[in-house]
């Protein structure tokens, strides 16, 4: 019952600070989506019983920055390849996965994703399929470029596999 209610508090003040509205109707409206969301994640749990505890810890302050950086980075490259002062090499990379938690499987292929030109396409216990707008970008994720910028937290496979 204790995360339901710290659920709530979070996704109202997400709901707050997105809207930034104050208005009776937007009120109801976030007021039912929390509702909704909280009931529904309730819901979940009576189906699948597995529950990942993510930690935010002060790892992840450096890992948003880094990622940030990334992200206009790779903005300012794919703004380069539209307008043609570039070329446009459209190419898939596997990638072996660096890491054996499923959290942070999925935060290193949203990273990823989320780095404009690159798209994570498929994910199993071992690799990551990722398609790319250019061949240096492969070869950056190639020789672990967004390896490098991963909160420090999430520990590598038994075998430690290092970027590929």
């Amino acid at each position: 019952m204790n995360y339901k209610i710290r659920l709530a508090i979070v996704l109202a003040l997400i709901w707050v600070l997105l809207s930034g509205m104050f208005k009776p109707l937007m009120l109801g409206f976030g007021a039912f989506s929390v509702v909704f969301a909280v009931w529904m994640t309730s819901r979940m749990q009576h189906i699948d019983h597995e529950r990942y505890r993510f930690f935010i810890t002060l790892s992840f302050i450096p890992f948003f920055i880094k990622l940030g950086i990334k992200i206009v980075q790779s903005n300012i490259d794919v703004c380069a390849r539209i307008l043609g002062f570039r070329p446009v090499e459209s190419t898939f990379i596997t990638i072996k996965m660096p890491y054996k938690d499923d959290v942070a499987k999925v935060l290193y292929a949203h990273a990823i994703t989320l780095t404009p030109g690159s798209s994570s396409i498929a994910l199993d216990d071992n690799t990551l399929l990722v398609h790319t707008i250019s061949e240096q970008g492969a070869r950056d994720l190639a020789n672990g470029d967004m390896f490098d910028i991963m909160p420090k937290q999430y520990a590598l496979n038994d075998n430690d596999i290092g970027p590929s």
